[in-house]
């Protein structure tokens, strides 16, 4: 019967760590973006998994092993926050396949992807072929995104809550003197005033911090 119910009691301190993580760092969380999003909600699932019915682990142990996964996690997430460049270590950088209609041959390596997995992918999305696409991207949760020739584009964000995306920048083609005068045009004072600065159709999209 103690056995039961330390069990129970396990698996109410499990579900409340649970639900503080979600709390705290927010629901997408359930629906990772990246590879390290999924092995950070893969190891609390492991650590909850493996010390519920362990009866050498207590719940003191329990709560201890739970909390340090994760402060660790909502740690790094706080520095992916802060920095674009400490985002792109953990999560990784979207990677470009397909660049004004031309297949860029070496980047399939470099995102360790293959030319059939890509064409199948696109199969599923009704791209019938290479030959549609203006530009193609490879993203870091394995998706894929993409402009097909004589549509839009898609949008670029060149600033992303007060931090300037310096490779969408020039990607548009711009540089920083011409962003910090069109932040000037509209009474902006600094990149981290703004929440958003989208590129899109060529035009910048400015959207500041509410007050």
């Amino acid at each position: 019967m103690e056995k039961y119910l330390a069990i129970c009691a396990k698996l109410i301190v499990t579900i409340i760590l649970l639900l503080f993580y979600i709390r705290i760092s927010g629901r997408s969380q359930l629906a990772p973006a990246s590879a390290f999003d999924q092995i950070g909600n893969m190891v609390i699932g492991a650590i909850g998994g493996t010390t519920l019915l362990d009866p050498s682990v207590s719940i003191l142990d329990l709560v201890l092993f739970m909390s340090l996964w994760v402060f660790i996690l909502l740690l790094i997430r706080y520095l992916k926050f802060k920095s674009i460049g400490i985002k792109e270590f953990f999560d990784g950088k979207r990677i470009q396949l397909v660049e004004n209609g031309e297949i860029l041959t070496e980047n399939f390596q470099l995102a360790n992807i293959t030319l059939i997995e890509v064409t199948t992918s696109l199969h599923n999305e009704e791209i019938l072929g290479f030959s549609m696409l203006e530009n193609l991207w490879f993203e870091p949760n394995g998706q894929f995104t993409y402009d097909k020739k004589g549509n839009d584009k898609l949008s670029q964000i060149i600033i992303e809550e007060g931090k300037l995306n310096e490779e969408n920048l020039s990607l548009i083609g711009y540089d920083e003197d011409w962003l910090e005068a069109e932040l000037a045009h509209e009474n902006i004072d600094s990149v981290a005033d703004v929440f958003c600065g989208e590129w899109i159709n060529g035009k910048l999209w400015l959207y500041s911090y509410q007050k």
